[in-house]
């Protein structure tokens, strides 16, 4: 059973141990009240603090002078009904607990004849003469809280260690509870302060503090709240059942008798004992995990290197041209293609890879709850390569991901993963264009990216790869899995792979159109030419010997060899030029980097497995569209999935947004959401919706700035649209993302 099924069993006991008591109603009373007050009311206060809140920061943005006659009107009557709702419910709380109110206006104060409590019954009540009445007691218990442990730590502590008296031993209850949550409450507000005052957040600007210091506040008062809750009396009720037998049992043992304990209780320690034993086992788990994740890669790594890739060919490869006509096939980035059933299919491949992956294991409270990676930006590419391959498959595929770069300041709520993903895609693309770089990924003559063919010769076989060779397959198994873990995590790259590639990973043969579309000038003199009637004699004849079995040479693999034993001397004939057309085109394609490519695909299967891509009828087209989103920003489209406004400033943005190029879009949409490429459905999928916000608080000559963790970017109340226009240009030249 998981932890739930293990508390739900132990309260269980402990109703049957109420019963036995003959405590159950009286415990039942308790819960009903607490719950009234300590949720319903507490309730209440924070919903109208919330409301109140909103109200006064709507007319602090818009400005009083903004805000007609009547707009001010309502906003006076939220404010009135939010202290209506605060005010009487802390009433309440003081009535269900019987703690002090007091009257400050006698003669005007409605209350009960019998008790003398306030009488908060019927509208005129509520709204008008329940301010007549203060809950006292509510201060009371606040107060405490906040100056009870400072009044521990410095003066009854102290007193106690010091003198044979001790203060504490007289005090109720009560008094121990505003201990507990006042601690709590001090121990997370200073611990907030320590980490907003630290070096990670030493260059956060003045706007991210105030978030800080707002955002520390609400963290400190919801981890009081919680104490405050897990310590009401039928919850204290429930601890004391936990805790009764184990003491019974110190006891016994120390008098060395039997422990006098009844059968729900002897049922609730075997309960606590195995969920001590899950819980353990469970880290054991984790921790064999990771432990064993690195040889398991070294072996996954071994299997690649002993099994050089080979593509395998369409039936009828080479026997007839392909049409003239384009592909059909759409390539990486065609808006055409249908994003809503590609978003479908999207997620059923990711449901799909969740139940494998809970197949694998006994129980869902083993898997880990989310993926933790700490990389510097200035070693980016190699930091978060090592990573992942650290990383066991099962955090891999935790359903969050926490990423922190190291010198800035950032809370990852979403922000800074889709940051962490756009910028590895763009630092494996980084150097791609020279054809003598030592980048993992090159471009191929179609504008694609391929894995970039090993600066030695011919290594196409284990014996051959060196230990600083083995050290680049084990990048290109992190750069599978890299690719895996952006599907699965539904955060398209900016990186354009090869039609081809996606082929690979799916194990769909290739055909001569794939050749085509990769190399169209390969295809037309090497390919075409041969396919003729007579095609060999004629190319013999124009290159003044006969044609051989060897390969093409190519800017990044200038060397040719046979492309089989004794080719180079073996003429090609109008009976053996499919088989030439054959060897030459899957030598093309993955000759030089057939070991690249395998641990590339091992890396790749070993998050999103071959069988579950096959399970969902995935196609190379809805592949690519996963990997690499949507190139093509429709501003249209665009404006049509956002919100915001529809003011003059607003018209403006989105006038801008039409005049920017293909590129000045991209950088747009990672300014604003930390991804310069849209999930497979397009903006219908991007999660929150893009929001534009216009704000009078700051100067028109601020620059906009974004918070990626919502999609949103704000807009200072500039004066035209051309200075719109400059202050939006310079701010998506910066790479400062602040708090994301």
């Amino acid at each position: 059973p998981s932890g739930q099924h293990i508390l739900l069993l132990l309260f269980c006991c402990f109703l049957v141990n109420l019963a036995l008591d003959g405590q159950l109603r009286v415990w039942a009373r308790s819960a009903i009240v607490s719950f009234h007050a300590d949720f319903g009311c507490v309730g209440g206060i924070l919903v109208s603090v919330l409301f109140a809140g909103m109200a006064l920061a709507s007319i602090t943005f818009d400005g009083p002078e903004a805000v007609s006659c009547m707009g001010m009107v309502g906003y006076l009557f939220f404010l009135f009904f939010s202290a209506m709702l605060c005010w009487n419910s802390m009433l309440r709380i003081c009535l269900l607990h019987k703690l002090p109110t007091h009257c400050a206006f006698p003669g005007y104060c409605p209350q009960d004849q019998e008790s003398g409590k306030p009488d908060l019954t019927g509208i005129i009540r509520i709204t008008v003469l329940a301010w007549t009445w203060v809950p006292t007691g509510i201060f009371t218990a606040v107060g405490g809280a906040l100056w009870r442990p400072w009044y521990f730590i410095f003066y009854a502590l102290p007193h106690g260690l010091l003198s044979t008296s001790r203060p504490w031993s007289s005090w109720l209850w009560s008094r121990w509870r505003e201990l507990i949550v006042g601690s709590v409450f001090w121990f997370c507000f200073i611990l907030v302060g320590v980490v907003m005052w630290s070096r990670s957040f030493a260059h956060a600007g003045t706007s991210d503090r105030r978030f800080l210091r707002v955002a520390g506040l609400g963290i400190s008062i919801a981890c009081a709240l919680t104490a405050f809750w897990l310590t009401a009396d039928p919850v204290m009720s429930f601890w004391s059942f936990l805790a009764h037998p184990w003491i019974a049992i110190f006891e016994a043992v120390k008098a060395g008798t039997i422990p006098s304990l009844g059968c729900e209780e002897w049922i609730a320690i075997c309960l606590m004992v195995w969920d001590v034993g899950r819980m353990l086992f469970i880290m054991a788990s984790a921790r064999f995990e990771q432990w064993s994740a690195r040889a398991r890669m070294e072996e996954v790594l071994r299997e690649a290197l002993a099994h050089p890739f080979r593509a395998e060919l369409e039936q009828g490869f080479a026997k007839t041209a392909p049409s003239a006509a384009p592909s059909s096939v759409p390539g990486p980035g065609d808006p055409e293609a249908s994003k809503g059933k590609i978003g479908e299919m999207h997620q059923a491949l990711i449901k799909a890879r969740k139940q494998n992956l809970l197949d694998q294991f006994s129980s869902s409270s083993i898997l880990p709850s989310s993926m933790r990676l700490r990389v510097r930006r200035d070693h980016l590419l190699e930091d978060s390569l090592a990573a992942l391959l650290e990383k066991p498959v099962s955090e891999l595929l935790a359903p969050r991901v926490n990423v922190l770069f190291e010198g800035e300041p950032g809370f990852d709520v979403g922000g800074l993963t889709r940051d962490w993903f756009d910028s590895v895609g763009r630092a494996l693309a980084d150097g791609a264009n020279d054809a003598k770089g030592s980048s993992l990924l090159v471009v191929a003559p179609d504008q694609t990216l391929i894995p970039r063919p090993s600066q030695c010769k011919d290594i196409d076989a284990m014996e051959m790869a060196t230990p600083e060779l083995q050290g680049r397959f084990r990048y290109f198994m992190s750069l599978g899995r890299f690719m895996a873990l952006a599907v699965f995590h539904e955060n398209p790259l900016p990186l354009s792979f090869a039609f081809v590639l996606c082929k690979y990973l799916l194990r769909v043969p290739v055909g001569m159109e794939d050749v085509k579309q990769l190399d169209p000038a390969f295809y037309s003199g090497r390919v075409e030419q041969v396919l003729r009637s007579g095609g060999p004699e004629q190319i013999a004849v124009a290159l003044g010997e006969p044609l051989t079995f060897v390969s093409s040479a190519t800017d990044v693999r200038p060397d040719r060899k046979a492309l089989r034993p004794g080719g180079e001397t073996q003429v090609v004939t109008e009976d053996n030029k499919t088989e030439y057309l054959q060897l030459l085109c899957e030598d093309y394609l993955c000759g030089g980097i057939r070991l690249e490519i395998q641990c590339l695909l091992h890396g790749f299967w070993d998050v999103l497995p071959l069988e579950v891509m096959h399970k969902c009828a995935l196609g190379p087209r809805e592949l690519s569209l996963m990997l690499s989103g949507f190139a093509s920003l429709d501003p249209d489209e665009w404006r049509e999935h956002s919100t915001g406004g529809s003011s003059r400033v607003h018209n403006w943005f989105w006038d801008v947004v039409r005049e920017f190029d293909a590129e000045q879009r991209c950088l747009l949409l990672h300014f604003t959401t930390g991804s310069s490429r849209l999930p497979p459905g397009g903006f219908t999928q991007l999660k929150p919706t893009f929001t534009v916000l216009v704000c009078d608080s700051g100067s028109s000559q601020h620059l906009p700035h974004a918070h990626t963790c919502a999609n949103q970017i704000t807009l200072p109340r500039y004066e035209n649209c051309e200075q719109l226009r400059s202050k939006l240009l310079l701010a998506l030249s910066t790479r400062d993302f602040g708090l994301v």
